[in-house]
């Protein structure tokens, strides 16, 4: 009986240490405001414009946050919290999205489009981050502030 208790304990241990990755939470609102205090002049894009103008489907996102610079100078911030099996799919969607900024910023500047072109794209736990900036790194940093 003993044996058996302790197995249970095992497997249950084991169980806990494996779910942890899912057990991160980003702040959304605060690495938000910490963003825009970093970046200034930053506004959220528009959900209609996210979908006709971008294909991004935002009912696959549980909880997100997407700002750009209303300067149009490449810096721009995304924070995504998704379920495991819509990853892949809002992983793609957003891939696009850079895409398509790079092709709008092309003609008028070149600073955007580098800045875009050397996005960070990385997670945290099942948050999606992208982050287009003069210090992709440094931006980064200010997320994890807001991880527990």
């Amino acid at each position: 009986m003993k044996k058996f208790l302790l197995m249970i304990m095992i497997m249950m241990g084991i169980s806990a240490c494996g779910s942890g990755s899912n057990l991160t939470k980003v702040d959304i609102v605060e690495a938000s405001k910490a963003l825009d205090a970093e970046f200034g002049n930053m506004s959220k894009v528009n959900d209609d414009e996210l979908e006709s103008i971008y294909q991004i489907d935002t009912n696959l996102m549980e909880e997100y946050v997407i700002k750009a610079s209303d300067s149009a100078n490449g810096n721009l911030y995304a924070i995504i919290l998704v379920s495991e099996e819509n990853k892949n799919e809002v992983k793609k969607q957003m891939n696009n999205y850079f895409e398509i900024l790079v092709e709008q910023n092309a003609l008028y500047s070149p600073e955007a489009v580098n800045l875009l072109e050397n996005y960070l794209e990385t997670s945290i736990g099942n948050y999606l981050i992208y982050l287009s900036s003069d210090d992709n790194e440094a931006t980064y940093n200010i997320v994890k502030e807001h991880t527990n």
